[in-house]
C-alpha cells in the first residue's frame, strides 16, 4: 500500500510540474479591468494536427479582470477569444501572435467600448510615380477632404500633408542564378530594365511625412488591437503631435501581418491664438501602416471635417467623401469603407 502511494504521489508530482498556468486580462481602452467577460481559448496538442486534440477552455473574468486556467506543456495556444456587452469582441489567432511553442502563458486582451461610429471622408490611397502621382525625391501635398494630390499631380485644394518618396536598388530578391534564368525567359525578356527590376528588385529607401502649417502634425497611435474591428482609440489625441515624421522602408524582409499593427493621428487646418497655441483644428487617423517603396506610397485614411471633432469611429455607410464622376471601376474599391 505504501508503494501505492508513493507512486501516486509520484505522479501527481510530474503532473503539477508539467502543468502551466495560463492567465488572461481582459481591460478596456482606457486600461481598466473588465469583469464578467466571457473567455474562450483554443489548444492544440503540439505536433498533433488531429482535430481531436483541440481543447477548449472557457469561464468569465474575474472583478480583476483576470481569467485563470491549467493545462499541459504539450498544448499550444491557437485561439483566444473575449466578449461582453456593450464593448467590441476580440477574436485573437496565429496572426495575433499565437500558435507559437511554447505558448506566452500571460495575455492581455483590450475590449474597447462599442462606438455608433460618424461619418468621415474616408480613402484608400496610392500613390505613384508611374501613375504620375508622386514623383521620386519631390514633395507632394495631399488634400484629405478630397482625396486628391495638390496640382499638378491632383485636384485637392487644401494641403493637409507633404509625401516625399525615396529610394534606390540595393539588390535582388532572388539568387544570381535564378535572376538569369529569369532573364532569358521569353515573356519577362520583353520588359524593360526598371519594369524587370521592380518585380524582382530589393530596395531600401525612406518615405517622409510633413504638415506644414503651425501647429498641424502627426504621430503614432498609442494602442493598436488587430484582434478588434475597433483597431485605434475612437478619438484623436488634442497634443502631441510632430511636424513631421520618417518612415524607411526595405522591400526585404517581406511584410508580415505584424507589420500591419501600427496607425498614425493627424491634426490638421490648424488655427492659433494670439499665443500662437492651436485653438482649433480638424482631425484625421491613417489605419494601419502607411507602406511604401520604391516611387510609391499607399495608406488607408478616415478624416473628419467637422472643426475640433476628434471622433475617428467610422459608420461604415456614410462615406462623406464620393468617388468624383468618371471614377474607372477599378478605383471605385477605394472609397469603400471595411473597417472602423
Amino acid at each position: 500500500m505504501k508503494i501505492i502511494h508513493l507512486l501516486v504521489g509520484l505522479y501527481l508530482g510530474a503532473t503539477t510540474l508539467t502543468g502551466v498556468e495560463y492567465t488572461v486580462l481582459i481591460i478596456n481602452e482606457t486600461h481598466q479591468p473588465i469583469a464578467g467577460a466571457t473567455v474562450e481559448a483554443v489548444f492544440s496538442r503540439t505536433n498533433d494536427p488531429r482535430t481531436s486534440s483541440l481543447r477548449t477552455f472557457e469561464g468569465k473574468t474575474s472583478d480583476e479582470g483576470v481569467f485563470r486556467w491549467d493545462t499541459g506543456e504539450d498544448m499550444c495556444l491557437i485561439r483566444l477569444r473575449a466578449r461582453k456587452a456593450g464593448y467590441f469582441e476580440a477574436d485573437a489567432d496565429h496572426r495575433h501572435g499565437l500558435g507559437v511553442v511554447p505558448s506566452i502563458p500571460q495575455q492581455v486582451i483590450t475590449l474597447p467600448h462599442e462606438n455608433q461610429g460618424v461619418g468621415l471622408c474616408y480613402k484608400d490611397v496610392w500613390l505613384s510615380a508611374e501613375s504620375g502621382t508622386l514623383p521620386q525625391k519631390t514633395w507632394v501635398s495631399f488634400d484629405f477632404e478630397l482625396g486628391e494630390p495638390m496640382p499638378p499631380w491632383g485636384k485637392g485644394k487644401t494641403a493637409d500633408i507633404s509625401i516625399w518618396n525615396e529610394g534606390e536598388q540595393v539588390g535582388w530578391t532572388q539568387e544570381d542564378a535564378t535572376i538569369e534564368a529569369f532573364r532569358k525567359d521569353p515573356e519577362l525578356a520583353r520588359l524593360s530594365e526598371a519594369k524587370f527590376a521592380e518585380l524582382y528588385g530589393w530596395f531600401k529607401g525612406a518615405t517622409r511625412i510633413r504638415c506644414d502649417e503651425p501647429g498641424a502634425g502627426i504621430m503614432r497611435s498609442p494602442s493598436f488591437w488587430p484582434y478588434s474591428p475597433l483597431k485605434m482609440p475612437p478619438d484623436a489625441p488634442a497634443d502631441s503631435c510632430a511636424a513631421s515624421m520618417e518612415i524607411p522602408y526595405s522591400t526585404l524582409p517581406y511584410p508580415t501581418h505584424r507589420d500591419d499593427y501600427v496607425g498614425f493621428y493627424l491634426r490638421v487646418r490648424p488655427k492659433l491664438g494670439p499665443d500662437g497655441k492651436v485653438i482649433s483644428g480638424h482631425y484625421a487617423k491613417i489605419q494601419g501602416p502607411i507602406r511604401s517603396g520604391y516611387g510609391w506610397v499607399a495608406f488607408r485614411y478616415y478624416y473628419n471635417p467637422a472643426a475640433d471633432d476628434r471622433r475617428l469611429v467610422m459608420d461604415l455607410g456614410k462615406n462623406l467623401l464620393k468617388p468624383p464622376a468618371g471614377t474607372p471601376e477599378r478605383e471605385l474599391h477605394r472609397y469603400r469603407p471595411f473597417e472602423r
